[in-house]
């Protein structure tokens, strides 16, 4: 999971001379192709694993790696524009052959208010089928699919993101059964 999210970070980077030049990604009446990706921050901790030859790691409810696809569309005589993606996030502690990571993905409606290369965005998140898979570190865990809400900047081609998002466990629960999975992260957007 590590080496295909280090895989796909470079093959955006690859593709950045391809992306519509800055004054292009938010002209009025137009639609473009968008990826994001990035780093969050944040969440529950939902197992901690010991490492054989000493030190442990975490795998969070917020803390991930992210990349999604979608289309941005620009209104006409207007500064506001429409993002709608569909993703993988992935929370991940790698070990020698036994990884255990949290993985959903969300699909999330942004609008964005336009101002110059700034654009201030909010929306709605979904998490589709999100699954903490322990490896045998820790219990495997299905949760429902959440609704949350998204809030972010970008300058150019960077951007902060907010997403506040609470994580239910589905069926029977006898431990702990809801998980704060609110993030803050840095991500980048192109537009094609």
């Amino acid at each position: 999971m590590k080496s295909a999210a280090i895989l796909v970070t470079a093959a955006l980077f690859a593709a950045l001379p391809a992306a519509a030049p800055a004054h292009d990604d938010y002209l009025p009446d137009t639609t473009h192709f968008t990826i994001d990706t990035g780093l969050l921050f944040g969440g529950d901790k939902l197992a901690e694993r010991q490492y054989v030859l000493g030190g442990t790691d975490s795998v969070y409810a917020g803390k991930s790696l992210f990349v999604d696809v979608g289309v941005l569309h620009d209104f006409a005589d207007s500064d506001w524009a429409l993002k709608g993606t569909l993703g993988i996030q992935s929370g991940f502690s790698a070990g020698f052959g036994s990884d255990i990571s949290f993985t959903r993905y969300p699909i999330d409606l942004v609008a964005l208010y336009n101002l110059g290369n700034q654009h201030f965005g909010g929306g709605f998140t979904y998490h589709a089928d999100p699954k903490f898979n322990g490896n045998g570190h820790a219990p495997d865990v299905t949760f429902k699919d959440p609704l949350g809400v998204v809030l972010e900047y970008q300058y150019r081609i960077f951007g902060i993101r907010y997403t506040n998002i609470r994580y239910q466990v589905a069926g029977p629960c006898t431990g702990r059964c809801s998980y704060d999975g609110s993030t803050l992260g840095l991500f980048f957007n192109f537009v094609f």
